[in-house]
């Protein structure tokens, strides 16, 4: 499974459970069965905004059967 694979699984799970994301996206860590996708919240990119805390929304994506998991991020 290519990364840019990886990402599009990744963000068809985000939209089914309508959480806001942004592309560009990117692989954060790769682990031997799994990979850590990475999402910017949108608005972290807004100047108007003070701080989101944590700035982005992450998966863990199982290469081998396109298993998507959230991961809890404090």
């Amino acid at each position: 499974m290519t990364e840019e694979e990886c990402l599009r699984i990744a963000e068809a799970y985000l939209s089914s459970y309508t959480i806001e994301h942004t592309r560009p996206s990117r692989i954060q860590r790769k682990e031997n069965a799994r990979w850590e996708a990475a999402f910017l919240i949108p608005k972290a990119s807004d100047p108007s905004v003070a701080a989101i805390d944590p700035p982005d929304v992450r998966v863990w994506l199982t290469l081998q059967n396109g298993e998507v998991e959230w991961i809890h991020q404090m």
